[in-house]
């Protein structure tokens, strides 16, 4: 399935978000795998836009496989760049925030060859020789060569929320029904000076869950989870780390109005600053904080999941 020609058909150029899964390949020597591209016929990643069915790791090792002729080994992720200086307006007048997941990944076999088709030319360039590149990728190399192991979610300018909450997602559910998407989606994950863990009651469908939404076009997607946390907890928080980036297929969701949605889930480790601790009644019918040992019943797997991964404290992001 071509989703992005899918999408197009039904939204014109406007501008939406796109999930996309890149890879900063470093050959033996420490050189990185530049591939010039057809569309800005400028020098970028190799990589490109998740399709629904598939996983953020499967979309990366596709793209590459399809680009450059190498399957590769993916290490850690670099960062989650999601920033609205990053926004994009495509030759043909497409117009896309992009949620961008970059690998650190090495070669694993293959011939070396660009496609021709969005790979015009490709080589292994160092870290002092690199041409200009397209801004977003020179995002990533910088973070790369900060040789952080945890991934970088604020590199770019912070946006700003141009419309009201759930906009982006109304607007496309009137074009496209309540056919699959990939969307860009947050969860927290906040405890308190007792280790316990906050949750909340959904409203959609009366279950236990992390606070957490949909990202808007023009926001960073760490404000995402600062607004959907203040809209659904009363609490204002600082997301403190990356805990973890889920895609898998298998956590497709279909809302009870039938809408389905395979989300792009970014969570964090994130701490509380102000506010007061409410439910709002709208998206929240409950709140509180539990022991990890004593969560609510019914919690779907996949947050319980998400608090463990938090909970290890690894020195990079999971993805899952």
């Amino acid at each position: 399935m071509d989703y992005v020609r899918w999408l197009r058909e039904r939204i014109g150029p406007e501008l939406v978000w796109l999930v996309y899964a890149t890879a900063l390949i470093v050959d033996e020597a420490g050189r990185i795998l530049l591939q010039r591209r057809a569309d800005f016929e400028a020098w970028g990643l190799p990589g490109g836009v998740m399709e629904p069915g598939e996983s953020l790791l499967q979309a990366l090792h596709r793209e590459v496989q399809e680009e450059t002729g190498l399957s590769i080994h993916a290490e850690r992720l670099i960062g989650l760049y999601t920033s609205p200086e990053f926004m994009v307006r495509y030759p043909n007048g497409d117009v896309v925030h992009p949620v961008n997941a970059c690998f650190l990944a090495r070669p694993a076999g293959g011939v070396l060859r660009p496609d021709g088709r969005e790979s015009l030319t490709l080589r292994f360039v160092s870290l002092a020789d690199l041409p200009p590149l397209l801004p977003w990728y020179a995002a990533t190399i910088a973070d790369y060569r900060r040789n952080d192991p945890s991934a970088a979610f604020r590199t770019g300018a912070p946006g700003r929320l141009a419309s009201q909450p759930g906009e982006t997602i109304r607007r496309l559910r009137a074009r496209v029904g309540s056919a699959p998407l990939v969307v860009p989606a947050t969860s927290a994950v906040i405890f308190n000076d007792h280790g316990e863990i906050l949750l909340q009651r959904r409203e959609d469908n009366g279950e236990w869950g992390l606070p957490g939404g949909i990202m808007e076009v023009g926001e960073r997607i760490d404000q995402t989870l600062v607004r959907e946390v203040r809209e659904e907890t009363g609490l204002e928080v600082q997301p403190l780390r990356l805990t973890g980036l889920y895609t898998d297929p298998a956590w497709t969701f279909t809302y009870p109005n039938g809408d389905r949605s395979q989300p792009v889930v970014a969570c964090f480790e994130a701490r509380i600053i102000g506010g007061h601790l409410r439910a709002d009644g709208a998206e929240s019918l409950e709140v509180g904080f539990f022991p990890p040992d004593q969560l609510p019943e019914p919690l779907d797997p996949r947050w319980r999941i998400r608090i463990e991964d938090a909970r290890a404290r690894l020195p990079g992001a999971v993805v899952r």
